[in-house]
């Protein structure tokens, strides 16, 4: 039995954070594997850390993930958690860290109940898509628990992006792109383009246009089921389409995103104590 660590490297207080864990779950009889996402931070790790040090894709074979870093770092460790089925937890040692539920103070205290016994979890949906071209061949597939964004390409243009949601045409939009985001995605990339923050407990999609030259200007929430289909004109140059801010695939003239809800969940260990709303009240400083 083991636990994976995901560490990035580049943090203030991320070896810190790490030394002090791994000594709270081999008091818990544990194993521990360390590895860093890709891409590579550049910082070598200490000597004492190296001999538990593995290749991302090893930790599939973990009990549970935990990740040092901001959403970024959770963000990768969540692809290996989803495919292999394992819960994951992050510990905020990054900037807002909204998908992360433990502060390094907080470790001693709360790590310990998540090893003890099978932690409580929380299934997040993520978010399927497939890009095609002008002629409706598949040219790709990528999925997201926060976001599938397709954006311009050209940085001194917008892009016309004809929107479709659950079979119907909805709108024509021009603008920087459009965001189709899930609620655990609402407090990122779509709250910055002036979505709403939506309790992660609400399985929903969120389209969110990006400074839209349009009157289509406000969010639209669908339901997982429906699919949302971003189709690009043909006489634009393209777009680009990222799930997660990764994974970019080019979308060719005419092409099109096919977004759906309900994709394979990401298992979120849950604290108990630490609740959505009081994270975004402490992140935002509302009180």
């Amino acid at each position: 039995m083991s636990i994976g660590f995901v560490v990035h490297l580049a943090r203030d207080g991320a070896l810190d954070a790490v030394r002090r864990a791994r000594s709270i779950v081999e008091a818990q009889g544990e194993g521990v594997r360390i590895a860093v996402p890709d891409p590579v931070e550049h910082a070598p790790l200490p000597d004492d850390l190296v001999a538990v040090t593995v290749d991302p894709a090893a930790l599939a074979t973990s009990t549970m993930l935990v990740s040092f870093g901001g959403d970024g770092t959770f963000l990768r460790a969540a692809r290996i958690a989803r495919d292999a089925g394992i819960p994951i937890v992050g510990v905020n040692v990054g900037r807002l860290g909204f998908l992360t539920e433990i502060d390094p103070e907080e470790l001693e205290r709360l790590l310990p109940s998540l090893l003890e016994a099978a932690p409580s979890v929380q299934p997040r949906m993520t978010l399927e898509a497939e890009v095609r071209d002008a002629s409706g061949r598949e040219i790709g597939r990528l999925w997201a628990l926060n976001d599938v964004s397709v954006e311009k390409v050209a940085r001194q243009r917008l892009v016309r992006l004809e929107v479709e949601i659950g079979g119907t045409p909805f709108a024509s939009v021009a603008a920087d792109g459009v965001i189709v985001a899930t609620s655990t995605g609402s407090t990122a990339y779509a709250l910055s383009a002036g979505g709403p923050i939506v309790s992660p407990s609400i399985d929903a999609m969120l389209v969110v246009p990006v400074a839209p030259h349009s009157l289509f200007d406000r969010t639209v929430i669908a339901h997982p089921a429906q699919t949302v289909v971003i189709r690009v004109a043909a006489d634009q140059d393209g777009a680009l389409v990222t799930g997660d801010g990764m994974e970019p695939l080019l979308v060719p003239p005419g092409g099109s995103v096919e977004v759906r809800g309900n994709g394979r969940p990401v298992l979120m260990a849950t604290v108990a104590g630490v609740d959505f709303f009081g994270r975004v009240r402490r992140k935002f400083r509302l009180g």
